[in-house]
């Protein structure tokens, strides 16, 4: 009886799990609570490296999104039309029989390329993912990053030839901090934030909008949306003008530099202003800024300026700030590796099947040769509906989110007819409704998950409960459909355990190690911080210098137009949208900081913040419109329309509508056209395009 009573003491005290959030890329720590065997509450760590033990409104959330009503649960298998919504159980068994019998036949009637491996959110399992589409032989293995991030990494690669280098703040006296909010987009960055306020670092904030991180900054440079590229060139006109660019640096490490210096004199500060509403004073204010306080970094967003017709270039005028004010790789500047790390990650490591050709090869070169080693999806109604380049046949995805697309309709329309798709997640959506099997996927606090962290440091991300239903993490699903369909790959042949324990090795950690310790461990094999390592290596890029003139892209010059040159194009006069019309600038996407993509409106805390879709105007445009706070709206572009609500905001610029996308009772993305972007990357103009508001007036 005594041993009885000890054992129901047991079970009704708590336990802490150490769990990283997985709702956004940010990975925050979370102390979560479990209390006979269920998630009861959570709250932010205060034991790990930099963190003040706060969370965002979607982390304080998380049982919510835990135990959401939406869960998917079992495997199940369409029975009714795609589309109706029409499921039935089946067993694990059943699925992976199903998965092998049809992409097997897929891949014999119309070749592996026919299949597509598509990796949605989160982003932990995509390195396994890619060993699954390779393991099959498809060259076709592609992520959301065909419509976010990679474009801002093919834009350094096209400069420096590395990956993108982030800033070192710990050593950084000034910092340029180029479209992120930290505050709602990167909460973990913020405390850091903080502290460069404390110790008297010179802080400058590009944004269209006045945020909590742009209040704290001592320059807050306002520019109209997707006019990025015109304000990092009249920032170099002014530094090259006025002699305070590093003339060595340039002389001895930079390819193309008189091109670029001809190039930049069209971008006087007064001509700047008028592109990007800018004032000259604080262009030439923030140049000297920048270039006079070193060591100076650039901190970046993922995806706020690649969101642009323009959005590869221009980033790489920004990018080229760097080199040309010679913060490259020293200490506060923009280093490849600013402290120490240990060699483990499998993220660019693993490549892609490269033996045939792959989607959006053709149309998107820069993509493959610099390369980023996914394909790039961004057409991928097209390819499937078109059948080019090829039959597509078969689509194999996890967290598919069609929203993640302009126009989503005409995806969801293109899955309807491929003769094989499964989608796994974590929640019934849209997407999952096409699909001809769905499998349910474990959240972050059903796996264990090693992560890397700052300093060589490995932390295990702990399971705090038990899968709900028969949810399987991600890598276990495709370790079941390998097995399933008789492929090999040597790091996931022997199960999860095992391929987390590769993942590990060149650290010299085991997975068992970091279980033993929950604080985390310092990696056994450390590699040195090391600086100005192009002195001896020169640089990945064909000329083996930082390219202001990349000549990935000149070679397409003739073929697709490109240019060597962070070339400007501006967004307002590359387009036939009648402006009369259409006369407000539509930005998708704006953060907010109970929202990611569209995952989290269906959490009850979250969705009440924000009932019903917002249209953000400022001000002087509600006047003009006669528009007032609250007023039901209706936005218009040339290829759709939604109603909102009307939210009038004075800390966006005139002539702007703020819609965040991904909401059910309307989503910003259908009035983007699926043709409306960039020709280098692929990327759609989601955050400068064309639109008009309106007043709904509703009979009585």
């Amino acid at each position: 009886m005594c041993e009885r009573k000890a054992w129901m003491k047991k079970m009704e005290e708590k336990t802490v799990k150490k769990v990283r959030c997985n709702i956004c890329s940010a990975g925050c720590p979370i102390d979560a609570y479990v209390q006979n065997g269920k998630l009861v509450s959570v709250e932010g760590s205060r034991d790990w490296p930099d963190q003040t033990g706060g969370l965002c409104a979607k982390g304080a959330a998380s049982r919510q999104y835990v135990y959401n009503q939406d869960r998917i649960l079992y495997p199940m298998k369409r029975t009714g039309v795609r589309g109706s919504g029409k499921f039935e159980r089946i067993s694990w068994e059943e699925a992976y029989e199903m998965i092998a019998e049809n992409l097997l036949s897929v891949r014999e009637r119309y070749g592996a390329q026919s299949t597509v491996f598509y990796a949605g959110y989160p982003k932990w399992y995509r390195p396994a993912l890619l060993r699954l589409a390779n393991a099959y032989g498809t060259p076709n293995y592609c992520t959301e990053s065909s419509t976010c991030f990679q474009s801002a990494v093919l834009a350094w690669k096209s400069i420096y030839g590395n990956h993108l280098c982030f800033p070192d703040l710990k050593h950084a006296k000034t910092l340029l901090i180029w479209s992120n909010d930290l505050y709602y987009s990167n909460m973990s960055m913020a405390p850091v934030y903080q502290t460069l306020q404390k110790r008297g670092v010179n802080i400058i904030a590009v944004d269209p909008r006045e945020t909590v991180t742009t209040q704290e900054a001592d320059l807050h440079l306002k520019l109209l949306p997707g006019t990025d590229g015109a304000l990092a060139l009249s920032m170099a006109q002014v530094i090259i003008e006025e002699g305070l660019y590093d003339r060595e640096f340039v002389e001895h490490y930079v390819y193309g530099f008189e091109e670029y210096r001809k190039y930049v004199q069209e971008f006087q500060p007064e001509k700047a202003a008028k592109i990007t509403g800018v004032k000259a004073d604080l262009i030439r204010q923030a140049a000297r800024m920048y270039a006079q306080n070193s060591p100076a970094a650039v901190m970046f967003s993922a995806s706020p300026v690649v969101h642009h017709v323009n959005g590869m270039q221009n980033y790489r005028a920004v990018m080229c700030l760097i080199a040309l004010t010679g913060n490259y790789d020293v200490p506060g500047g923009n280093c490849p590796a600013p402290g120490e790390m240990s060699p483990c990650n499998e993220y660019g490591k693993v490549k892609r099947f490269h033996d045939m050709e792959a989607i959006g090869e053709k149309e998107f070169p820069v993509w493959f040769d610099l390369p980023c080693e996914e394909a790039q999806c961004s057409r991928l109604a097209d390819n499937i509906l078109k059948e080019q380049p090829y039959p597509i046949k078969a689509v194999v995805s996890f967290g598919l989110n069609c929203r993640m697309w302009p126009q989503p309709r005409y995806l969801q329309k293109a899955l309807s007819t491929v003769d094989f798709y499964v989608n796994t997640d974590l929640f019934w959506s849209d997407s999952c409704k096409m699909a001809d099997l769905v499998l349910p996927a474990a959240s972050a606090f059903e796996r264990d998950v090693v992560i890397n962290g700052k300093g060589g440091m490995f932390y295990l991300s702990e399971q705090a409960i038990k899968p709900l239903g028969e949810a399987k993490n991600d890598i276990e699903i495709m370790i079941g459909m390998l097995q399933a369909m008789q492929l090999e790959d040597e790091a996931l042949d022997q199960g999860y355990e095992h391929y987390m324990d590769h993942v590990l090795q060149p650290s010299g950690l085991s997975i068992h190690e970091l279980q033993e310790h929950p604080e985390g461990m310092k990696g056994k094999v450390i590699v040195p911080p090391r600086f100005k390592s192009y002195e001896k290596t020169g640089f990945a890029t064909p000329s083996g210098k930082v390219e202001f003139v990349s000549q990935v892209l000149e070679k397409y010059h003739d073929s697709h137009g490109y240019s060597g040159l962070p070339e400007y194009r501006d967004f307002r006069t590359v387009t036939d949208v009648d402006s009369r019309e259409y006369p407000l600038i539509l930005n998708t996407g704006s953060r907010k900081p109970q929202y990611f993509h569209s995952r989290t409106y269906r959490m009850p805390w979250l969705s009440r913040l924000e009932p019903a879709p917002l249209v953000e105007l400022h001000p002087e445009d509600g006047k003009k419109l006669q528009i007032q706070e609250g007023d039901q709206v209706r936005a218009t572009t040339p290829v759709g329309s939604i109603e909102a609500i009307a939210a009038l905001r004075g800390n966006g610029c005139p002539g702007v509508a703020h819609i965040y996308h991904g909401s059910p009772m309307g989503d910003a993305n259908d009035l983007i056209p699926k043709d409306y972007m960039d020709p280098i990357s692929g990327f759609p103009g989601y955050k400068s395009y064309f639109c008009k508001v309106e007043k709904v007036v509703y009979e009585r």
